[in-house]
């Protein structure tokens, strides 16, 4: 058992410095069964600001993004703060956002049922010298209307993003978008219906499984997943599709690029999916993050090794940063 006093910094990293948790900070600490191990963390780390969390558990969810129960919903909407640390995210979620439009800082941590989460080497990143470069991309995104991914090992893939606001998840909380703790990114919500092309997903899916087996190669029509072909992570994730009973999965509902330089490939979502210069292209819902999609879940898959080009403009290639 990993004691309480290794979690603490990074614990107190999440309450004070993302969450900005003050003595009248109205603090819920949001967590199931199975992450009840790292709550005594951010306990600590709230009463050690004068602060007064109040705690509620509630079931795991079956998958992430499935919908709260509504007096959890009730609960996040009437506090300032929530960190949400559950085994599934809740960042996909009417009670999120409803919580989020009462003017709530929301911050999602998934997965951290394992014991050693706050002692994953995310953590260590600098927040504050990452941030500028975040908000520029994200900023790019905004400012674009169609955007390019490709990779040497056959991604190809077109899509419009005009109208659509870039998120700057730099990792601090606020009333306007998720924090996901050491989880940093610049992504946004496609339009619906414009996505056509090939990705090449080498990397993870995370939720699923790292790449192991062979790429998973999935083609785009219109918007829409229409093939997902590969070895064994290929089979496991179109199952897991195919089981939501709903078209709307299918949908390609984000993209986004992993600016965490402190993150490796562990098989975890927070790891996975902020790796620096690992894209992202998710599958299902993007009602939460700019889009107008609701699906029965949002799955991200990850490529890396990869070129972003907005309006033609190369602005991200490999690992570098070209603005």
């Amino acid at each position: 058992m990993i004691p309480t006093l290794l979690k603490l910094p990074n614990a107190r990293k999440v309450v004070q410095l993302l969450g900005g948790c003050e003595p009248e900070t109205e603090l819920l600490i949001l967590y199931d069964a199975m992450t009840a191990g790292n709550v005594e963390a951010l306990m600590i780390a709230a009463t050690e600001v004068g602060a007064s969390p109040v705690t509620m558990q509630m079931m795991p969810s079956t998958f992430h993004g499935t919908e709260l129960p509504k007096s959890v919903a009730a609960a996040m909407a009437a506090s300032q703060l929530v960190i949400g640390a559950t085994v599934r995210n809740i960042a996909h979620t009417d009670a999120r956002r409803g919580a989020q439009a009462k003017g709530a800082k929301v911050i999602v941590l998934p997965e951290s049922d394992d014991e050693r989460f706050f002692l994953a080497k995310g953590w260590s990143v600098d927040f504050e010298t990452v941030r500028q470069q975040i908000d520029t991309l994200a900023q790019a995104l905004t400012e674009a209307s169609t955007a390019r991914v490709t990779s040497d090992l056959g991604t190809d893939v077109t899509m419009s993003i005009a109208g659509r606001t870039g998120r700057s998840l730099n990792g601090f909380a606020n009333s306007v978008d998720i924090s996901a703790g050491y989880c940093l990114e610049a992504s946004l919500a496609p339009v619906e219906g414009t996505a056509n092309g090939r990705i090449v997903v080498n990397a993870s899916i995370p939720g699923v499984a790292l790449i192991k087996d062979a790429p998973v190669e999935i083609e785009f029509r219109d918007g829409f997943a229409v093939s997902i072909r590969g070895g064994a992570e290929a089979r496991q994730f179109r199952e897991l599709l195919e089981g939501f009973n709903d078209p709307n999965v299918y949908n390609l509902g984000e993209l986004g690029i992993g600016m965490n330089p402190m993150c490796t490939l562990d098989g975890t979502m927070l790891s996975d999916e902020s790796v620096w210069g690992g894209f992202q292209l998710a599958l299902g819902t993007s009602a939460y993050i700019g889009g107008t999609c609701k699906a029965a879940a949002h799955y991200d898959t990850v490529l890396t090794n990869a070129a972003l080009e907005l309006d033609g403009r190369l602005v991200f290639a490999g690992n570098r940063l070209l603005i």
